[in-house]
């Protein structure tokens, strides 16, 4: 238990650092991009990072049924069984990579001479090609070891070495940004960097874990959900991704690129919260099948925290959001990047998409992906539905409408399940959670709206941030305090436990 310990602080403290050095690097290129290319170059690049998301979707259902497949036979040691997972998963991956390459090669052409942009064809070319190189090893050779490292807690070993990839591929790119206009060149950069994490990646895994014998009987039967699985991780990508390629053939490049900043500073907060979950992620999985009374006290803890924590976060990013982003686009005079109708409506998506993540994490561990299948498909018909129409009336607006219409009724029916048929409890108790931080968010709202600091200078809302955020969390802390107590003394009775084991 204390190895288990030390890997959940040991992957908290990597993923701190890493989203300090990935948040404070991220905004340094699409600023340099807007000065140096404009707003349209900048679209048409989010674009295309955006098409090669959609492309992780081909990996996507095996890789999250073997990480639900390994967490029974790596918290019991059972090291042969989970060789014929991986042997199984290298399998599909190799069939996987052979499919990837043909696609990415399709993508290239099209995109570069068919699809009609300011940017040069050969230049998109390459540029497609060479985000696709990294991936391409990660299918053939690295990516089985990875999802391992992840589920036996060694996520701080992914965290550190992409923290050094962020730190000189950003820091090269940003080199290569100022004495050229390279494109390509850029690209390049960061395509190398890559692969030497990856390949770091790959001799790390073959080291630690030489039990592995890839030339184990595959065992498929233990992946077989993949497919259902996949119906989940493309409703997941339907969330992220479908809104910048429906703006881009709705609108224009322009528009892609406003609604692409917003999506810096959201999708930064999203990728921060989602690497602290994945520190501990793996012991709260390998204990949904070890030790289930006490992974249910814990659960009922890890939902009201992460909820709530949630809350106080995207509260003080409704409230003080917009002035930022107004610092942030000074001098950027091609297209209107202050809108405080998209600012709300990215707050109100963020908070249920990442609010949702503990009843989600309960379907994965338990398995029931199969199951809950048809609620993956109706929320993507009800993504692109609603943000498809809503987008040719109200424009960038409409494409986040489609997406909370889509949250609301997909949140509900996974809260009924996680809480009916896997808990086994009442599912009040998931929204009394919701209720309470509902309302002091409601609250708080009343009092500040996005507009309310508006046109403020950095340092003049620097200081009013520290000032109401001390109000704010302490509202919140107060309100679970009163309606959720149980929680507390909980936190109490496992404190007092650890301790005196």
């Amino acid at each position: 238990m204390a190895a288990k310990d030390t890997r959940i602080r040991r992957n908290l403290a990597s993923s701190l650092v890493y989203q300090v050095v990935l948040i404070s690097l991220s905004f340094l290129l699409p600023r340099l991009y807007l000065e140096n290319f404009g707003s349209e170059v900048n679209g048409v690049l989010s674009t295309i990072k955006q098409i090669f998301t959609y492309m992780c979707l081909l990996e996507a259902g095996v890789g999250l049924a073997t990480t639900q497949a390994l967490y029974k036979r790596i918290g019991e040691n059972d090291y042969k069984s989970a060789s014929e997972v991986l042997a199984a998963t290298n399998s599909y991956y190799i069939k996987t990579g052979v499919v990837y390459l043909a696609i990415v090669l399709v993508i290239a052409f099209c995109y570069a001479y068919v699809v009609p942009s300011s940017i040069d064809s050969n230049v998109l070319f390459f540029i497609v090609i060479l985000n696709a190189i990294p991936a391409l090893f990660s299918y053939f050779v690295q990516a089985k070891y990875r999802i391992l490292m992840e589920v036996d807690g060694r996520k701080y070993v992914i965290n550190n070495s992409e923290t050094l990839v962020q730190l000189v591929s950003n820091a090269a790119k940003i080199l290569v940004l100022l004495l050229t206009d390279s494109l390509v060149l850029i690209q390049l950069v960061y395509c190398v960097v890559a692969l030497c994490q990856l390949i770091f990646l790959y001799i790390y895994a073959k080291r630690r874990y030489k039990w592995i014998d890839l030339n184990a009987k595959p065992d498929f039967g233990a992946i077989s959900q993949k497919n259902s699985v996949l119906v989940h991780q493309l409703s997941g990508m339907v969330f992220n991704n479908t809104d910048i390629i429906l703006i881009s053939l709705l609108c224009d490049f322009k528009a892609v690129s406003v609604y692409s900043i917003y999506c810096i500073f959201f999708s930064q907060m999203q990728n921060f919260i989602m690497s602290i979950v994945s520190g501990f992620n793996f012991a709260l999985g390998q204990m949904f099948h070890t030790d289930r009374p006490k992974f249910d006290k814990v659960f009922n803890v890890y939902e009201t925290v992460y909820v709530t924590a949630t809350f106080v976060i995207y509260t003080l990013m409704a409230v003080f959001m917009l002035p930022l982003i107004q610092i942030y686009t000074t001098g950027v005079n091609d297209a209107n990047y202050t809108n405080i109708y998209l600012v709300f409506l990215f707050v109100i998506m963020n908070l249920l998409s990442n609010g949702k993540l503990p009843v989600n994490s309960v379907i994965e561990y338990s398995g029931s992906f199969e199951k809950t299948r048809m609620h993956a498909i109706w929320e993507m018909v009800i993504n692109i539905t609603v943000s498809i129409v809503a987008i040719i009336y109200l424009g960038i607006c409409g494409a986040i409408l489609g997406t909370i219409a889509a949250l609301i009724y997909r949140s509900l029916v996974m809260i009924d399940f996680s809480n009916k048929k896997v808990l086994q409890r009442n599912p009040m108790c998931t929204y009394r959670v919701w209720i309470v931080n509902g309302v002091v968010f409601a609250l708080v709202m009343a009092i500040f709206f996005v507009d309310t600091f508006s046109n403020m200078s950095f340092v003049r809302l620097l200081l009013n941030g520290v000032i109401h955020s001390i109000w704010i969390m302490g509202l919140y802390l107060l309100a679970n305090f009163i309606f959720n107590k149980s929680v507390f003394y909980t936190i109490l009775e496992l404190y007092r436990g650890k301790k005196q084991g």
